[in-house]
């Protein structure tokens, strides 16, 4: 056998080493993130208790919204994604104020003011815009953590969980069945 026939087996056994790698992380992320939504489906504490939100109308309970989804979007101004998500959820429903579903966007900023600064510089509606303060020190769930991320839930008109972060389509395809 010839030294370049060899070398080009080694390199195609390379990559194919490389592909199956790559499908098994894919596939083992795919597998830990189904069973953290399945958890959190079925979880009544997956989903933070909101104690004490409140913006320039009053003050909100989620438990007061059965009947209607409801989008409960935790951000925070220092975290970039969880920012756009609260934009992009009030973009839709502005879009869509005929749908049967209520948005509960909270921040979890510990300055109220830059909370203020945002909301005004973002250009979101204030009426679906909450504050909650002291989050740093358990006002919440213990199970929702600000160092781990913010997510969003959207609750069915009973009260349960039916998606984890949707996306403006899945919201779309859930509210208007």
């Amino acid at each position: 056998m010839n030294q370049g026939a060899g070398r080009g087996v080694v390199v195609y056994m390379n990559k194919t080493l490389r592909y199956i790698v790559f499908c098994l992380v894919v596939g083992l992320m795919m597998a830990l993130f189904a069973v953290r939504v399945n958890r959190s489906d079925t979880d009544p504490e997956a989903v933070p208790h909101i104690t004490s939100a409140s913006n320039l109308s009053g003050s909100v309970r989620i438990d007061s919204l059965k009947g209607k989804y409801v989008l409960v979007n935790f951000w925070d101004s220092h975290n970039a994604v969880s920012r756009i998500a609260a934009a992009e959820y009030d973009r839709f429903l502005r879009s869509h104020r005929g749908l049967p579903l209520r948005l509960l966007s909270v921040n979890t900023d510990d300055n109220r003011k830059l909370y203020d600064e945002i909301v005004s510089h973002d250009g979101l509606d204030v009426s679906t815009q909450y504050h909650i303060s002291d989050t740093r020190r358990g006002s919440r769930a213990p199970v929702f953590h600000p160092s781990e991320g913010y997510a969003s839930y959207l609750l069915s008109p009973e009260g349960k969980v039916v998606a984890i972060n949707p996306s403006v389509p899945q919201l779309e395809e859930i509210v208007e069945k």
